[in-house]
Order: C-alpha cells, then sequence, then structure tokens
C-alpha cells in the first residue's frame, strides 16, 4: 500500500516555538517571555465581552462590519473596506502567502525576523530568502538587493521582534518606491503602538501612497488580547478582496469582535499601557547596561541583553528560572548570546533586574 505522506515542503517546515510556560514551577511565576501588557486587557474590553458571553452560540456578523468600521474610526482610516481582521496577525501572514506565493517563488525577509515568515513561507513550498542585518537592524539597500524576480513578498517587522530594533518611515518609503510592482510589501506592525500614535498614522499612510503596501496589526500585544487571538491589516482595494475570498467564514470569534472594539477606542487604557512600558524600557536598558549586559535601545515592549556567550545565556536563563522568572531563550533567531525580556509590571521588572544583577556579580 501507498505510504501516506504529506508535500515535501510540509516536511521541511518547523513548527513556531512560543514562549511557552514554566513546568512545574511551585508559586507564582514572573512570566516575561510573550511580550504581553502586564496590564491585562483594558477593564472596558472584559466588560463587553462579558455582555456578549451569553450570546456565544450564534454566529458573529461574517462580514465582521462594526468591528472593521471601529478600527478605522479609531486609527484615521478612511474606507473601513480596506480593513480586514483576522485570528491574530499570524493568519494574514498564512494567508497572504497563500494567495500570492507557492513553489518557485521567494519571501523575503530579515536575519533576525520573526519566525512564523519562514514557517509560511515553507508551508506553501515558497523558499525563505534572509536578509542580513547589521548592528540587529535591516538595512534598506540589503533588502532592495535580495529582491529578484521570483520574490513575490516582502515581510518587514517595524519594529522588529526579536531585536526592537525599526527603520524609519522614510527608509520604509524609500523601500516601498524602489521595489518591482510584482512584490508585495508586508510591514509589520505588531508593536506599533509602542513607538507612539504619530509613528502609526505614518505606517498607515504608507497603505495609501501605493498599491504594492499592506499593514499588518494585532490586539495581542498593547492590547493584551492575546488569549483572544485577533487581528487586523489595512489594505489596497485588490488585495482586501483576495484575503476577503480565502479567510476561512466566521475567522474571528465573537468575544473577539466585542472586546476588539471596546478595546481599541480606550485610548486611556492604551497611553497608559504605552507609558509605563516606554519609562521601564529605558530604566531597564540603562541598569542592564550598567551591570555588563550590553543592550542596545529597544522600541518595542522588551529588551535584548547580550550575555557575550550562547553559554552565558543559557546559564542565565536556567538561573532566572531556578527563581520563577520566565524570559525567552532566542538561539532559533540565530541570537544565542541574548535573551528577551518583556518590560512587565515595576515589580516584575526590578525582580528579573536583581537577579540578573546577582548572576553578573557571580559569573
Amino acid at each position: 500500500m501507498t505510504e501516506i505522506k504529506p508535500l515535501p515542503h510540509i516536511l521541511q517546515t518547523k513548527p513556531y516555538v512560543p514562549g511557552g510556560k514554566l513546568a512545574g514551577a511551585q508559586g507564582h511565576v514572573i512570566m516575561l517571555a510573550s511580550n504581553e501588557n502586564p496590564f491585562g486587557p483594558s477593564p472596558k474590553a472584559i466588560e463587553a465581552m462579558k455582555a456578549v458571553a451569553a450570546d456565544v452560540h450564534v454566529y458573529p456578523d461574517p462580514e465582521y462590519r462594526a468591528l472593521r468600521e471601529t478600527i478605522a474610526a479609531a486609527t484615521g482610516i478612511a474606507d473601513s473596506a480596506r480593513v480586514v481582521v483576522s485570528a491574530g496577525s499570524d493568519e494574514i501572514i498564512h494567508l497572504l502567502t497563500q494567495a500570492y506565493a507557492g513553489p518557485g517563488d521567494e519571501i523575503l525577509f530579515t536575519e533576525h525576523a520573526f519566525s512564523m515568515y519562514r514557517v509560511s513561507a515553507l508551508s506553501h513550498g515558497a523558499d525563505p530568502v534572509t536578509v542580513p542585518e547589521t548592528e540587529l537592524t535591516a538595512g534598506v539597500n540589503a533588502i532592495l538587493g535580495a529582491v529578484s524576480p521570483r520574490t513575490k513578498i516582502l515581510f518587514l517587522a517595524n519594529p522588529n521582534n526579536p531585536t526592537g530594533t525599526m527603520l524609519p518611515v522614510d527608509a520604509l518609503t524609500q523601500i516601498q518606491d524602489s521595489l518591482p510592482p510584482h512584490v508585495l510589501f508586508v510591514v509589520d506592525g505588531a508593536y506599533a503602538e509602542y513607538v507612539g500614535p504619530e509613528y502609526e498614522a505614518r505606517i498607515r499612510d504608507l497603505v495609501d501612497r501605493r498599491a504594492n503596501t499592506v499593514m499588518m496589526r494585532t490586539f495581542s500585544k498593547i492590547h493584551g488580547l492575546a488569549a483572544l487571538r485577533l487581528g487586523w491589516g489595512y489594505m489596497p482595494e485588490a488585495v482586501a478582496q483576495t484575503y476577503q475570498r480565502i479567510r476561512g467564514p466566521f475567522n474571528v470569534n465573537g468575544l473577539a469582535v466585542a472586546a476588539g472594539m471596546a478595546s481599541i477606542q480606550d485610548v486611556e487604557f492604551l497611553s497608559r499601557s504605552r507609558e509605563h512600558n516606554s519609562d521601564w524600557r529605558v530604566r531597564m536598558t540603562g541598569a542592564l547596561n550598567a551591570i555588563g549586559l550590553a543592550t542596545p535601545p529597544s522600541h518595542a515592549n522588551f529588551v535584548l541583553p547580550d550575555f557575550g556567550t550562547a553559554e552565558r545565556a543559557a546559564a542565565a536563563n536556567e538561573y532566572l528560572k531556578a527563581r520563577n522568572i520566565l524570559v525567552r531563550a532566542v538561539g532559533g533567531y540565530g541570537l544565542p548570546a541574548r535573551l528577551r525580556i518583556t518590560v512587565g509590571s515595576a515589580e516584575d521588572n526590578q525582580a528579573v533586574l536583581s537577579a540578573l544583577s546577582d548572576f553578573t556579580a557571580s559569573r
């Protein structure tokens, strides 16, 4: 009998490895591995979910009109028909790859980029192409120099995960204007809110400048809705129409719809989350540098200290785990000597800094 086997390109695909949990831990665990909002979700989002909880037996609006219109109104988008919603921004990555790339095509992303770009490329039979970074940062010339006739999509997270670095909007504009017309430019703004409203508006406006550009966003980070799996995108009309053709029916659940609408309108909560992050990101960067762990400036909600060697980073990770502190090892991103540490609550930040101070004093 013929053995049932997946397609060859599926066998090349390695699953995404999330931040995870601290198995076997006793007592409170400080979770600084997955870039979650330490304040949790907006209280208004919680109330909105409670209000619709009794209606979860009813399918949501298949067009998600109210959610798309609310997102558009909150972010200054004139045409809500060009807003799409998704089960996390990962679904947008997957569906854009499905629609625009396949065997024989190439998908570009930078050296230390979010790993789902590679996973999605391989799972659809496309060839992932990695562009080298300079000092953990993407470069315009390097990106454009890697574009070929086979390139179909360029994914660029800005700010990037896990490095926290970013390109200025002028550099994004240069990339946008220089790409050949057969390449879709996808700007992943998962951490855009941590840069600020002016930046959010400018990457939105990039989509209006050229018909080759898509903006992705998520409710998992600053909105604190990671468990609901809610994302959204702003796209040229033709790309949005293609996306709507292939997304699953009812791909966003009703609780996520209600929470997302409430959260994106809670400007006070979002501002407080951003200000807390900005304050502590600077404090943590300074404190880590002061104890000899070189930490570059970050534009996201995490920092990325350098422990010098992979062995020392692994030892630090185990040292933190023994103290019920979970951070993210990033060897899978080509950064084995570093650990990614989420900006958490004031208490959690102080705890991880104290533990690392003790670690560096003893090693």
